[in-house]
């Protein structure tokens, strides 16, 4: 009887890091029918690091993705351009997608089809309950220039308008961000450590960041023509416990 419980224990230890390795979360890795691998031409690869996999999609008119997998769940930043604004202004939308097995998703584009791409690699643990934020949080203090278009229990994104020659009330950040220009006017960006603002001049192209630090008291002047507008996708804390499915 002791022999055969010592074997029990001994199978049982051997067994126990393959169960625990089975049941982790944030281990997905694309597979063969990826969109990166499917479709190299319009996903390129801006970011990738432990947290996030971000991806810029150009589909042209008339276009139409090949089958492909989705092994993270996505936060999606659709644009078009704005009617009756200057091209560097854009009307944006957020749409959520779930991870998706091989060879379910595809599309056809009828006009010009430009997108970023959030996969978030820890999308399958389970999310922190109510994570807590300071009372300086830009959505918190009820700043006007910030609308939140999307929240779920792993993503909030804040889509910020500013009109020329107004500012933003001063506010932090504090979760993992990633930061999406369109593009973007002059501006003038203040703190409250003391140090002069800092002008920044025009930004004529698309510029993505992924901020992995909070932000201290921060405001922010439109010192240009148009509309200065500007993405953060915060990424909520979660913990290392699987999705049960």
């Amino acid at each position: 009887m002791i022999r055969s419980l010592r074997f029990v224990l001994r199978l049982c230890a051997l067994l126990a890091p393959v169960g625990l390795h089975a049941a982790a979360c944030g281990v997905a890795k694309p597979d063969a029918r990826d969109s990166v691998a499917a479709a190299p031409d319009t996903h390129k690869v801006l970011i990738d690091n432990d947290t996030i996999r971000i991806l810029d999609v150009n589909l042209p008119a008339g276009s139409k993705e090949p089958a492909h997998s989705r092994v993270w769940p996505a936060i999606l930043i659709l644009d078009t351009q704005r009617s009756g604004a200057p091209s560097q202004v854009r009307n944006f939308e957020s749409r959520w997608q779930e991870a998706q097995g091989p060879d379910t998703v595809t599309a056809t584009a009828k006009t010009p089809v430009h997108y970023l791409e959030i996969d978030l690699k820890k999308g399958d643990c389970v999310a922190v309950k109510n994570p807590p934020l300071p009372s300086t949080d830009g959505v918190v203090i009820h700043d006007p220039t910030i609308k939140v278009p999307f929240e779920n229990d792993y993503v909030r994104v804040l889509e910020i308008e500013v009109k020329p020659g107004e500012s933003e009330p001063p506010h932090t950040h504090t979760w993992p961000s990633v930061v999406y220009y369109y593009r973007l006017p002059a501006s003038r960006r203040g703190t409250a450590d003391g140090k002069p603002p800092v002008d920044r001049p025009e930004l004529t192209r698309q510029q993505v960041t992924f901020e992995n630090f909070p932000q201290p008291i921060h405001t922010l002047m439109n010192t240009g023509t148009y509309l200065y507008q500007a993405h953060r996708i915060e990424i909520k804390p979660v913990t290392d416990v699987p999705l049960s499915k």
